[in-house]
């Protein structure tokens, strides 16, 4: 080897160790941080929108088994990463890749920048994660990993151990999450509530009478006026900030009768730590019955006239809101 060669022969070394770090140990450790938040959570709620659509679409209609089937590929891809050096740049760009289809559909077209759900109901925004995980998969792509020379990768010992730490993962997986639905469950207060629920579309409420809408038939008690005149429902979250500030903003001293319906933050109940203090002190106030996982972007504000929904948005803009139609 001559001496011109020698530092072009160290730089392919460090790129080497770094793209097998990167493969081996930086994203499997990303990777199973965010698949174990979402299994200890164990709610729907830390799966983005559009992969619960995704999932209705291909007819998987229980949340729960969903999330356990999302997070057992990621383990799967992890397995594949930790174990079998042949397969962990592929593994590792496919689950990069995939992080970022869902994260850019989820921006781009369901409109969130808030949160993606990648570590469970409490993550970074989408434009972070997608920054890391973009970070990520170029340096894998710059970085060709250095061929592990590891006893314990040859053979059938690596697919052994990958086969091992992937079954034990998914059991480890189903059995938690589930385990979660069925306490949820025991806890209802009514044996016939599903054990999760989102609103889908929103669209096909529009000239529907309350009555024939299923969230509506969900809550503890309506007002026995429900059904006169013009009227405003706010399904709402205790700790919501952007529903205090509609609140604030909107309804302090409402002109049209409205109803406040809590949501609870869990199959478990209501949690009152940290709840900001109502100031309508005019609205009628009910709630939604324990023992769902209600996957509902709060407020979600529905405008009503003699019962019929006339306009209903998830998430609703208190600077600018689009069902404050009267």
């Amino acid at each position: 080897m001559t001496e011109s060669n020698i530092p072009a022969s160290k730089q392919a070394i460090v790129i080497g160790w770094i793209g097998a770090l990167l493969v081996r140990l930086v994203v499997p450790a990303w990777i199973i941080y965010g698949a174990m938040q979402k299994v200890l959570g164990g709610t729907p709620k830390s799966l983005p929108r559009s992969v619960l659509d995704a999932g209705n679409t291909l007819g998987i209609k229980d949340h729960f088994l969903l999330l356990a089937i999302l997070v057992s590929i990621e383990f799967f891809f992890v397995g594949l990463m930790l174990f079998v050096p042949k397969l962990a740049r592929i593994a590792a760009s496919i689950m990069l890749g995939v992080f970022l289809l869902v994260l850019s559909v989820e921006m781009f077209g369901y409109g969130n920048y808030e949160s993606c759900g990648c570590f469970g109901e409490k993550s970074l925004s989408p434009i972070i994660m997608f920054a890391i995980d973009l970070s990520l998969l170029v340096g894998i792509v710059i970085c060709k990993p250095r061929i592990s020379k590891c006893h314990m990768n040859k053979g059938k010992r690596a697919h052994i151990a990958a086969g091992i730490f992937i079954i034990l993962a998914w059991v480890f997986t189903f059995s938690s999450i589930m385990y979660g639905k069925e306490k949820g469950n025991n806890g209802s207060d009514d044996p016939t509530l599903p054990a999760s629920w989102y609103p889908n579309d929103l669209n096909d409420w529009m000239g529907k009478s309350i009555d024939n809408i299923d969230l509506f038939g969900w809550v503890k008690e309506w007002p026995h006026d429900i059904h006169v005149g013009k009227q405003y429902v706010i399904f709402y979250s205790l700790t919501c900030d952007h529903c205090e500030a509609l609140i604030y903003s909107h309804f302090e001293f409402p002109s049209i009768p409205t109803t406040l319906v809590t949501i609870p933050q869990s199959t478990e109940g209501f949690n009152y730590d940290g709840a900001f203090e109502n100031p309508c002190y005019e609205c009628s106030k009910t709630e939604l019955l324990v023992g769902t996982d209600w996957i509902i972007g709060t407020p979600l504000l529905v405008a009503i006239e003699n019962g019929i929904v006339k306009c209903a948005t998830e998430n609703e803009d208190f600077e600018a809101p689009a069902c404050l139609i009267w």
